[in-house]
């Protein structure tokens, strides 16, 4: 193990405090389980966006004609939102 100097703020070290007291875990044990549920949630939010841009990649693969496709949907758009396309 490598030593941290941390700040906390005052209630948080009040809080920290009372809950190792309350559980009989040292403040050092509580604060690394901190960082560990830190880095965890960091993880799974980063593997959730990879899996979502891995599931986007090659979408529209199966699309041969994709300049027919594009003009199709801003023809529609433009139908859709024809108020935001008026020149003034």
């Amino acid at each position: 193990m490598e030593r941290i100097q941390v700040f906390l703020r005052p209630d948080q070290k009040a809080a920290l405090k009372a809950i190792a007291a309350r559980t009989g875990r040292k403040q050092s044990e509580l604060i690394r389980t901190g960082v560990d549920l830190v880095i965890e949630h960091a993880r799974r939010e980063d593997a959730g966006w990879r899996a979502a841009t891995r599931g986007a990649a090659g979408l529209w693969k199966d699309h041969g004609d994709l300049d027919n496709t594009l003009r199709t949907l801003r023809r529609a758009a433009k139908r859709r939102f024809s108020p935001l396309y008026q020149r003034s």
